[in-house]
């Protein structure tokens, strides 16, 4: 089946072979985009299973494009767009007071991940997850998703001063967490 049969069966024929065929190929690929905003397994599973059921909701409002590969990458868009917005509207949702709300200094535990002079992309989502939720999912937002301050504050409820500073402390975070860890690992291979 492909992804053009898949999408026609679920908007034409309503059946649920297509609804399985797109849940199967894509729920990788909505898992990766959900775990850069919620660390927990079971919430981030949650949230998956809310985007695709938002998904399968919209499914109507997709715009199929007429070329295949075109096709793939707008879905695959609309898809990461929908799992994005189900994931903060859940962090919102499950944390509204401890939501703002930084980690402690002493917190932030202190081990190896890597174990050359560069860290790989794996290295980098592991210190992600190691900064507070809101600065985590700030940064992923303006950062990786490539949402303006203003559009943030506005998804989160909160001012668009505030999302600047959140993103300044998520990076001030990180780059700690990585001189944390690069000078671990070098101290390792001395």
């Amino acid at each position: 089946m492909t992804l053009r049969r898949a999408l026609e069966d679920c908007v034409l024929d309503k059946t649920e072979r297509g609804k399985s065929f797109i849940y199967k190929k894509y729920y990788g690929y909505v898992m990766a985009v959900v775990l850069r905003y919620i660390s927990l397994e079971m919430e981030a599973e949650e949230a998956v299973n809310e985007s695709f059921v938002k998904v399968f909701r919209k499914i109507g409002t997709f715009d199929m494009h007429a070329e295949e590969d075109i096709l793939e990458k707008t879905f695959r868009s609309w898809l990461a767009r929908i799992a994005v917005n189900t994931s903060i509207d859940l962090l919102r949702a499950k944390k509204p007071t401890s939501f703002f709300e930084d980690t402690a200094e002493d917190e932030l535990k202190s081990h190896a991940t890597v174990l050359a002079d560069r860290l790989d992309a794996e290295d980098i989502l592991k210190l992600l997850e190691r900064i507070p939720d809101i600065q985590r999912s700030i940064f992923n937002l303006f950062e990786i998703e490539g949402y303006s301050h203003e559009e943030i504050g506005e998804m989160l409820n909160i001012p668009e001063s505030t999302s600047r500073t959140y993103l300044t402390r998520a990076k001030q975070r990180l780059r700690k967490l990585y001189l944390e860890e690069f000078s671990i690992s070098q101290n390792i291979l001395s």
